[in-house]
């Protein structure tokens, strides 16, 4: 076996795990340090016809990093910054490892780019995930109603293959496919969870930073006062010339609940207000720009909250930078809640895994959340639900307390499936397929987006050897 590729033992088995909880096996591991390294340890596996796994920051939810066999590539040591640069335009541009995650890159930016400020618009509230790991999950984050899509930021991969020849694949270029079907040549890697080649490399766009931010969260006593606020900013969401509402997140109950049983143990969190047991749910925003408009979209949200059953004595509003991180923890202690009680749920059952639901529906908000809450309700299932409140996209994580009632979630969450899919095909959210989804929904995913993977994957993979079953089998 070659120096760098490691023979599977207890040392790696953190390696075998993601965040869901779903769990695989493998022969080997190697830690690649540079693109030249996956090229010498693709030679040696592919004369062997080893298939191989590609892994980040295992942070993971739906097991599309979790291998099932053969070897195992994580790229965690590819997290140099390669290059920078400015555009014309006033935007700049950062090259990067794929194993950097969303703090070093942070502070690569804020370290290049002194004289004029830039950020990195894509803001997934998992700060330790891979840049390289985000691009292949298609994840999203929190800023998306301002900024849009985190794929608009990447604006070239080089990929490699199974017999490591690597392609350079440019946003606005071309690429074939079988059919006579052509397509922006980056969507033939981005969102495609590595069946199409192992990225090496990725060149991003950076947006100057905003003058100002402002976090602001608002309480509510009832999920129908929350429900009416997110309904009421989309009849009309405050705006003017000097500053947008960037972020609209929602948090329940449930998911407060187990944060502040957690405060005590949570260094950051524990800094902020704590939360009155009457408050069913709470929604976090931000908003950016320069501070006279900051401060008249902040009136007029406040206004609007007040006239929704909120209380401003209650509501939070903070400008500092260090503030504004400790709200995106706050944010993201709602998903870790999740995954800290699955952790606890599995080490008493093996067979029970992270379920949940990540799709957009069609509605207003509060009949989204209603229904939500109703058919879980009526199944005696608890759920922790949260998530991008404009576009009515929320995750509702189901929290079994036995195996049985695991199985009812999985039948809940494929139940919900067939009813979206009736309105719109199922594609993937901004976790991906992986092998847990795939288990679960199946053939409830849309045909179109399967035959487009399929495509790519013979483009690219045709001996199928990297990332073996995710999204289809």
């Amino acid at each position: 076996m070659a120096q760098n590729i490691y023979p599977m033992s207890e040392e790696y088995e953190e390696y075998l795990i993601d965040e869901s909880k779903y769990s695989g096996y493998a022969d080997s591991i190697s830690f690649p340090k540079s693109e030249e390294e996956v090229a010498g340890i693709l030679k040696e596996l592919s004369q062997k016809g080893i298939p191989v796994t590609i892994q980040g920051g295992k942070t993971g939810i739906v097991g599309g990093a979790i291998p099932k066999g053969g070897h195992l590539m994580n790229l965690s040591r590819m997290n140099k910054a390669l290059g920078f640069w400015e555009e014309e335009d006033g935007t700049g541009r950062i090259q990067v490892q794929p194993g950097i995650n969303l703090i070093d890159l942070k502070k690569e930016i804020n370290n290049l780019f002194r004289k004029n400020p830039q950020f990195w618009p894509v803001d997934p509230t998992e700060t330790s995930a891979s840049v390289g790991g985000i691009a292949a999950s298609g994840a999203q984050g929190i800023n998306r109603i301002l900024y849009g899509k985190s794929g608009q930021y990447i604006e070239s991969v080089r990929i490699m293959d199974y017999e490591g020849q690597v392609t350079k694949l440019c946003r606005g270029e071309s690429k074939a496919l079988s059919g006579n079907e052509c397509v922006d040549a980056l969507t033939l890697a981005l969102g495609k969870e590595g069946i199409t080649g192992i990225i090496t490399e990725l060149t991003l766009k950076l947006l100057p930073k905003p003058e100002a931010i402002w976090g602001l969260a608002f309480f509510f006593e009832k999920n129908e006062q929350a429900a009416a606020f997110v309904d009421g900013l989309k009849e009309e969401m405050p705006k003017n010339d000097f500053a947008s509402i960037a972020a609209v997140e929602y948090i329940g109950k449930a998911s407060l609940v187990m944060i502040e049983e957690s405060r005590p143990f949570m260094t950051r969190i524990k800094e902020l207000p704590g939360i009155r047991e009457e408050i069913e749910a709470m929604i976090y925003m931000e908003v950016h720009g320069q501070e006279e408009g900051i401060e008249e979209i902040a009136e007029q949200l406040m206004e609007l909250a007040m006239e929704c059953g909120g209380d401003p004595d209650e509501a939070w509003a903070v400008s500092e930078e260090a503030e504004i991180e400790k709200l995106h923890i706050f944010r993201h202690a709602a998903a870790e809640m999740v995954n800290l009680f699955i952790e606890k749920q599995h080490r008493k059952d093996r067979r029970i895994t992270k379920i949940g639901m990540d799709m957009m529906c069609d509605g207003t908000f509060g009949q989204t959340l209603g229904s939500f809450e109703k058919e879980l309700s009526a199944l005696g299932l608890k759920g922790c639900i949260f998530g991008h409140a404009m576009e009515n996209h929320l995750h509702v994580n189901i929290l079994p307390e036995s195996y049985e009632e695991y199985c009812k979630g999985i039948e809940l969450m494929q139940k919900w499936a067939v009813r979206i899919g009736k309105e719109q095909s199922i594609f993937p959210g901004e976790h991906g397929i992986g092998k847990l989804k795939k288990e679960i929904l199946g053939d409830l995913l849309a045909d179109a987006y399967i035959e487009q993977c399929k495509k790519a994957k013979e483009l690219f993979d045709p001996g199928e050897m990297l990332n073996r079953g995710n999204i289809w089998n």
